[in-house]
């Protein structure tokens, strides 16, 4: 049985594995889909003929590499499930035509890749991976903002980014840290440190994502504090200190 495209259904349902996270084994599509490994890569050739997928050893990932370079791939493997299911919170928030930006880092990623296809909303990003991803939403309007990339974390900073925010406004936007504790929220360098804050200042409702792995820490780089943001998504409640803090500033918890 096929649909739209050519694409079998179990094709399909792979494609959307793939873009949930970013790389797929052989293997678990064989045991995910009760078939074997030979049907598998029967299929995983199907979507590489209609440039949806690569294939690599043990499986598939993405036809563009970028989301996989060593540093932002190790990362993107810390607390995954954890992050998954930020994201799929985090698009339960959303209007199906909502104007979102989306920070950098593996955490913010994961909502790019959960979005549903018939998204239809503007996406602002300074990520190169959510852009990438962003290719696959057609219904989607996707604006890079440009500027200096870095290359270990795949953002576009410095003054032509924050120039090029100038005069866009989001409904919401999704804010990564690398730490959280009572006096607010922090990154690890000061490189990011004006482009996040100029998306901050241009969103009407700021949601920070981060695991409970972030909780009780500083990084070196304070980005904000809790009267900066709108609502916290992350996958355990708080220690009370911050919990606290986080009330006290009228923030919204939504534990996924």
């Amino acid at each position: 049985m096929t649909r739209d495209g050519g694409l079998s259904v179990r094709q399909r349902s792979i494609l959307q594995d793939l873009k949930e996270h970013g790389f797929v084994s052989t293997t678990e599509l064989a045991a995910k889909y009760d078939v074997s490994d030979m049907t598998i890569r029967r299929d995983a050739r199907r979507l590489e003929q209609s440039d949806l997928a690569r294939s690599v050893h043990g499986g598939l990932m993405l036809p563009h590499g970028t989301v996989h370079v060593a540093g932002f791939a190790g990362r993107a493997l810390v607390d995954r499930d954890a992050k998954q299911r930020i994201a799929e919170a985090c698009r339960d928030l959303l209007a199906p035509r909502e104007r979102i930006f989306i920070d950098a880092g593996t955490t913010a990623h994961g909502i790019a890749r959960v979005l549903p296809q018939d998204f239809a909303g503007t996406i602002i990003t300074h990520s190169a991976p959510v852009i990438q991803t962003a290719l696959h939403l057609t219904e989607a309007t996707t604006i890079g903002l440009g500027g200096e990339l870095l290359h270990d974390s795949q953002a576009f900073v410095g003054n032509i980014a924050i120039s090029n925010l100038a005069g866009l406004r989001a409904e919401t936007a999704f804010i990564g840290a690398a730490g959280v504790n009572e006096r607010g929220f922090y990154i690890e360098r000061n490189l990011e440190l004006l482009t996040k804050r100029a998306i901050i200042a241009a969103a009407d409702r700021v949601v920070l994502v981060a695991t409970a792995s972030k909780m009780g820490r500083s990084e070196l780089v304070h980005l904000g504090d809790f009267h900066d943001i709108h609502v916290l998504v992350t996958d355990q409640q708080p220690p009370d200190p911050i919990a606290a803090r986080l009330r006290a500033a009228a923030v919204d918890i939504v534990v996924a």
